[in-house]
């Protein structure tokens, strides 16, 4: 089946994800990418626990990643990827790995960060990111949950 969702959630695997996604899409299993968490056995144990049972969790690094999409790894499941932020998104497609969509579900707060979807929000630094991923052919749209509308990349960064 491969990937049907990437998605960019600083939380990565939570209530959201596991209870509105992951029956919405009959996900089977998950791969988380981010290269500092698939060095942390023990963070990687939380997140193994915070899955329901019979969804497999991978946690990989972006070039372990790479390789697995290009071994064909992702077409067995319907796999859902989850990357941490947007540069190691950006770091993934840099280093090979293909992607059709992408939905922009959390980026956390901070100083510089305004909110322009929902609880979404973007800074100068990630909007220009995502904007030149997009301008690769990657479709990256702005959704929190499936019964909120999304929303284009280019009205979010408009609102900046």
């Amino acid at each position: 089946m491969s990937i049907v969702l990437t998605r960019v959630d600083f939380r990565m695997i939570h209530g959201q994800v596991i209870t509105r996604w992951l029956p919405q899409l009959h996900v089977n299993e998950i791969v988380a990418v981010d290269t500092d968490l698939s060095k942390d056995d023990f963070m990687q144990e939380v997140f193994k626990m915070a899955a329901p049972q019979g969804v497999r969790i991978r946690i990989l690094s972006v070039e372990d990643a790479v390789l697995a999409q290009g071994n064909n790894e992702f077409d067995a499941n319907r796999v859902m990827v989850l990357f941490k932020n947007v540069q190691e998104l950006d770091k993934a497609v840099k280093a090979g790995f293909k992607l059709e969509e992408v939905q922009i579900g959390g980026l956390g707060g901070g100083p510089g960060r305004k909110a322009v979807n929902n609880a979404i929000t973007l800074d100068r630094i990630d909007a220009d990111t995502l904007t030149a991923l997009e301008q690769t052919g990657i479709n990256i749209y702005l959704q929190t949950t499936p019964d909120y509308p999304s929303e284009t990349l280019q009205k979010a960064v408009a609102k900046l």
